[in-house]
């Protein structure tokens, strides 16, 4: 086992690597974080929800996935490799990238029948371009936060 760098919120977080009927397997062990959604409406964090939603119907389940105590266990494909985006993030995020991040979120809420139905009522009422218009208040707010931390 080796320290693979930082995760989430700078915790650390840590890989094995093992050599299994001639070809690597990896597993990483890193800290359980709770969810923002629980800190941004109050309410009290369920580790259970980590695993209901990481094994829920529109997911590829990971039959190695564990949640022991405060950390989370999984395994990595052996090909996985982190995106790096550098100086330049906004270049690198191509529309394909952005579109499978955005699938890969939908098909979480779409577990849920009447989340599902809720948000397409949402999405229906909303004007053209709000989703561009709310990425662009949503970066001038990071970039604010960020420049205030660093003063």
């Amino acid at each position: 086992m080796f320290k693979k760098g930082m995760g989430s919120l700078g915790r650390p977080r840590y890989a094995a690597v093992a050599y299994w009927r001639g070809g690597r397997v990896l597993r990483e062990a890193k800290a359980l974080v709770p969810s923002a959604w629980n800190w941004a409406h109050g309410t009290r964090y369920d580790r259970s929800n980590f695993e209901k939603l990481a094994d829920g119907p529109y997911r590829a389940p990971d039959p190695f996935l564990r949640v022991h105590g405060k950390y989370v266990f999984r395994r990595i494909g052996a090909d996985a490799q982190k995106i790096e985006l550098g100086n330049s993030p906004g270049k690198k995020l191509g529309r394909k990238l952005v579109r499978a991040m955005g699938f890969d979120l939908a098909s979480i809420h779409a577990a849920d029948a009447r989340g599902k139905r809720a948000i397409v009522a949402d999405l229906k009422k909303r004007p053209d371009g709000w989703l561009h218009a709310a990425a662009k208040t949503a970066a001038a707010a990071v970039e604010r936060d960020f420049e205030e931390w660093r003063s």
